[in-house]
């Protein structure tokens, strides 16, 4: 016989070796393993769950602390979505635990049910976990960039194109790292159960002759997946660490926002004078007084809205002599001439006038002006 044909002839025959186990001791390891199961899964869920819970909370004083914009914000309907996905899967696919004396092949097919739905969910962590989340950053770097283009085009572009590969570039190690535990821990898994289940199902009852289970090998002899890996010591290291990012994040974005709030801007005005009727500007073009309606189709109510926010007491005083900065700062910053619309102050009569220069003496006269205000004051 060749020696090819002893290797066959010994592979076939350790294919055939059965090991007899006791149906009973069996039962009681596949409701262990299914219970370490379930504890890993309660762990992770539970882990998913809080942190996108408590995140929202911290994501309305982030928010509130740096005077993010209002795009810092879609990221908290996702965390809603996140967590009720969560929980609403978990509630749909819920295995009801067995009873102690239940069927062994009626437990081993509710143990692969249940890898096969944390299979789904890892495989699909893309679309109901990352994807959410990946385009409510991202639209929020891209404001944070565009409001900080007063920097220059380019500034703004590589600010952005940093901050979303450093997004992305996590994400791809998230959903890299679940496929890992989908590929090395949860596929093996699912197999050995179905080893098990044809097992059972080739002695018939599924519960062996005389209480007694001949099976191809030993089951839950391959490397399962350990609880420990999604143990509460390392959710809450995880956690921490997510806060620790987010802080980094939320740090860079105000370093930006500030460095262009701290460029120098150009201290010109088309307005000769300005003056106020409550919160209503009215301004001075070529020696005659209108009432504001609106510069390069900003509303005044609008930008006057934004100064009172951003600057407090000194709103009318940003709007009078530093204009160029204001404007900058809502993320429409002017050009060397602007378009206004203003009404008459006799009558509802409107104007659009197209090409006003933006003057340095305009701010000079308007500054001049405000000077002997104060000094005039008692």
């Amino acid at each position: 016989m060749a020696p090819d044909e002893f290797q066959q002839a010994w592979q076939a025959q350790a294919s055939q070796t059965r090991v007899t186990i006791d149906a009973d001791l069996l039962r009681q390891e596949v409701h262990r393993d299914q219970q370490s199961f379930r504890t890993m899964i309660l762990y992770r869920d539970y882990g998913e769950v809080g942190v996108a819970l408590l995140l929202i909370p911290v994501w309305f004083i982030l928010g509130a602390v740096t005077s993010s914009p209002w795009t810092w914000y879609l990221t908290v309907p996702v965390l809603i979505w996140m967590a009720g996905f969560m929980l609403v899967y978990r509630r749909r696919h819920r295995q009801e635990p067995g009873e102690p004396d239940e069927p062994l092949l009626q437990c081993v097919q509710r143990s692969i049910t249940e890898v096969d739905d944390q299979i789904w969910l890892l495989r699909n962590v893309f679309w109901w976990y990352l994807l959410p989340p990946s385009v409510s950053i991202l639209i929020f770097f891209a404001h944070v960039s565009w409001l900080s283009r007063g920097g220059g085009w380019l500034y703004a572009l590589i600010f952005f194109v940093l901050l979303a590969g450093f997004l992305i570039a996590v994400y791809i190690w998230i959903y890299l790292l679940n496929q890992r535990a989908v590929r090395l821990q949860l596929i093996p898994k699912r197999e050995e159960l179905l080893t098990l289940q044809a097992s059972l199902q080739e002695e018939g009852t599924g519960e062996g002759t005389q209480n007694q289970i001949a099976l191809p090998g030993l089951p839950f002899s391959k490397q399962g997946l350990p609880a420990s890996c999604h143990s509460p010591a390392r959710i809450i290291l995880g956690l921490v660490a997510f806060f620790v990012i987010m802080l980094l994040v939320v740090f860079l974005v105000e370093t930006a926002r500030n460095s262009a709030r701290n460029e120098p801007h150009p201290e010109k005005s088309p307005f000769a004078a300005v003056r106020w009727q409550d919160s209503q500007p009215e301004v001075k073009l070529d020696e005659t007084w209108y009432q504001l309606v609106s510069l390069d189709g900003l509303s005044a109510s609008e930008i006057v809205t934004f100064s009172k926010q951003t600057y407090d007491d000194k709103w009318q005083k940003r709007f009078e002599e530093d204009l160029v900065e204001l404007l900058t700062r809502m993320g429409h910053p002017p050009a060397d001439q602007v378009t206004l619309v203003v009404q008459s102050l006799s009558s509802s009569e409107r104007q659009t006038r197209k090409g006003v220069p933006m003057t340095y003496e305009n701010r000079r006269e308007i500054r001049n002006a405000a000077r002997e205000r104060e000094e005039g004051k008692p």
